[in-house]
């Protein structure tokens, strides 16, 4: 069985350097083998073709630079213009803001008493107050029910009292009585 070192960073660098020389030296190859396939009339119209696409790419540049530069020229103005512009701009939408605000509520006002005029709405009105008022008849009848039944209770357990005491009475006599 092979023994294997160790692998550390270090030889890790170095291996990946030497894939790297290995690419680069296959693509050097690669090219200088293309350019030698290319006779100097095509070399010479792609450099040609080459050059022209710099100039018409230097000169868009140009143009964007210098339309940056007159930009930057009337930023500041710009800049001083920008409380003022935001200002109005704050009122109009604050302005729609309450004006939306307005309609809505006066939108809701409209259906609020559209609904409470309406049949079925008078309807359950009626309803509600016809069943609070059974409601309160109901609990008025039920205490005086409740109140008559604890003064039904409260005799009836006097006379049971009353009995239970004659009943006592009677037997203590009569028991007196059978050893006469």
């Amino acid at each position: 069985m092979a023994t294997r070192t160790p692998v550390t960073p270090f030889y890790a660098i170095a291996g990946a350097g030497d894939v790297a020389v290995e690419k680069l030296r296959a693509v050097g190859e690669d090219v200088t083998a293309r350019i030698a396939k290319l006779d100097q009339k095509t070399l010479q119209n792609e450099l040609t073709k080459a050059q022209s696409e710099l100039i018409k790419a230097q000169s868009e540049l140009t143009k964007r630079l210098e339309a940056l530069v007159a930009d930057a020229r009337t930023a500041p103005a710009k800049l001083r213009e920008l409380p003022k512009t935001a200002q109005t701009g704050f009122t109009a939408v604050l302005g729609q803001a309450e004006e939306t605000y307005e309609d809505l509520a006066g939108r809701g006002k409209d259906l609020v008493e559209r609904i409470r005029h309406q049949k079925a709405t008078e309807d359950l009105v009626a309803s509600a107050k016809t069943t609070a008022s059974k409601a309160k008849a109901t609990r008025t009848t039920t205490r005086k029910t409740a109140q008559s039944a604890t003064r039904a209770a409260k005799s009836t357990a006097t006379s049971a009292r009353k009995t239970a005491k004659s009943a006592a009475k009677a037997t203590q006599s009569a028991a007196t009585k059978v050893g006469d």
